[in-house]
């Protein structure tokens, strides 16, 4: 865990590299930092979100593997799990992901076989397995390696 002053000196220092990183883009984004369960969320909202987000979210991924770097350099100590969300992405991939987690459960429910879903990062199979932590008649494993490892649903 970060200490409070640590923390606060953190919050700062990300605030004003994400909006250094924005203005190169000439936006002037409004950031809001909150943490939860040891995560740092970082919500951004500017007039272009699309362009982090539209289509795949890779810019937002990108912005968020160098945040963490960024932070990981500048607070060595700190242990702490960064979040960036950019026009409410990150909402609407664990909603979807939820989904489709609930479908695989149902799926291999029904017909009594395993269900693989398409690879996933690491961040998005870990929505899939606390999706299904408490479903009944299913249990989920990761498989795979690298850019290819998936979650796989099976009845049990």
């Amino acid at each position: 865990m970060v200490k409070a002053d640590t923390q606060t000196d953190m919050d700062a220092k990300l605030k004003e590299r994400l909006v250094s990183l924005f203005a190169f883009f000439g936006l002037r984004p409004e950031v809001n930092l909150s943490i939860s369960d040891e995560v740092l969320t970082i919500d951004v909202h500017t007039d272009r979100d699309d362009l982090f987000i539209r289509g795949t979210a890779d810019p937002l991924l990108a912005l968020q593997h160098l945040l963490r770097v960024i932070a990981r350099h500048d607070f060595p100590e700190g242990s702490l799990t960064l979040s960036l969300n950019i026009g409410g992405f990150q909402q609407r991939q664990r909603m979807r992901l939820a989904q489709v987690a609930k479908e695989a459960a149902e799926q291999a429910r029904a017909t009594k076989m395993a269900v693989y879903l398409t690879p996933m990062s690491s961040y998005e199979r870990r929505l899939v397995h606390l999706a299904l932590v408490n479903e009944a008649g299913v249990t989920t494993a990761s498989e795979g390696e690298e850019a290819e490892r998936r979650v796989v649903v099976k009845p049990t």
